[in-house]
């Protein structure tokens, strides 16, 4: 088949093709060219339509999958990591407060929100993977930790005693804090107004408050007492240890000689009983048969800014109120 017309040259006795002639084939060229390239396209389109292996059909019902429950997956995955973010928190304080380090091994860093939020299919089953090993860090790192609390943390039964011993709660409902009105140490004496050492503590409470037991003992002391002087009634409790505390200017007293009470009973109601200006209660922590500052002891239930507040009243140099 010619494709091409040819023309005799006399003068150079030579022939070559017309222009013509020459454009026409080059087009019927470059058009099978085209048409091969298509046909080979269709006939791989169709194959891997009409012949999908077992691997392609996997991988596509599993994106369709993943599609599918992203939105759920998503927000999984954002719990997850508050709950490991917060977990890795409460270990560093931990480590912080007891050993005054970090924690000797890293945690991988947190997923970034906008990833996770815009991952496609396929990217998501990294960003899984990526969490599952955070996960399997901070419970590598629990274990150490675990051992490392364990092994400086031991506390025998007698240690266990011993602090629960410890007077550690507010005698009365001080939440707001504002009822420790004079503290521990030199005050003025309200009824001679010179220097005196008040060897505990006054919170002002209306007749009738509740008066707590401040660590678990045995009622030891339970005096009554006509006298407008000294304590009033009050109730001492020994709490083992060393620990033994006394609840003055009562009003009403709840418990009897030799009763056994737990931390929080209610065991008395504040008043105005013995030398008192005013309804209050007179609390005093004695250790080893020394008078000590309660202050030091009224931990618990007070977070931080609290604790600052009620060493701040206790501090103060003012009139006591007996």
């Amino acid at each position: 088949m010619h494709f091409f017309k040819y023309h005799f040259n006399p003068g150079t006795y030579l022939r070559y093709p017309s222009g013509r002639q020459m454009r026409r084939g080059m087009n019927f060229l470059l058009n099978a060219f085209c048409t091969a390239i298509l046909l080979t396209t269709g006939l791989i389109t169709i194959h891997d339509i009409a012949f999908e292996t077992e691997k392609t059909k996997h991988l596509r019902s599993e994106n369709l999958l993943l599609a599918e429950h992203q939105p759920v997956l998503e927000s999984e995955v954002e719990e997850v990591e508050r709950t490991l973010a917060h977990l890795t928190k409460i270990d560093k304080g931990l480590h912080q407060k007891l050993f005054a380090t970090a924690p000797s091994n890293s945690v991988p860093a947190s997923l970034n929100k906008e990833r996770v939020l815009l991952a496609s299919a396929g990217d998501f089953r990294s960003l899984i993977h990526d969490v599952q090993k955070r996960a399997s860090s901070l419970v590598h790192q629990s274990a150490i930790s675990n051992a490392e609390f364990g092994s400086t943390l031991y506390i025998s039964r007698e240690k266990i005693e011993s602090l629960q011993s410890i007077p550690t709660i507010q005698p009365v409902d001080n939440t707001q804090v504002g009822l420790l009105v004079s503290g521990f140490g030199e005050r003025i004496n309200p009824f001679h107004k010179g220097m005196y050492n008040h060897p505990g503590v006054d919170f002002a409470a209306p007749r009738g408050s509740a008066v707590f037991a401040t660590a678990p003992g045995v009622v030891k002391v339970v005096k009554k007492t006509q006298l407008e002087a000294g304590y009033g009634n009050y109730v001492e409790l020994d709490h083992g240890n060393g620990f033994v505390t006394r609840y003055a200017h009562l009003d009403e007293i709840h418990v009897k000689r030799g009763e056994r009470v737990y931390k929080g009973k209610v065991i008395a109601s504040s008043g105005n009983s013995g030398g008192s200006v005013a309804p209050h209660l007179h609390y005093e922590v004695i250790k080893d048969g020394q008078v000590v500052n309660p202050v030091n002891y009224l931990l618990e239930g007070l977070t931080a800014s609290q604790y600052s507040a009620v060493l701040a009243h206790a501090q103060a140099q003012n009139q006591s109120m007996d």
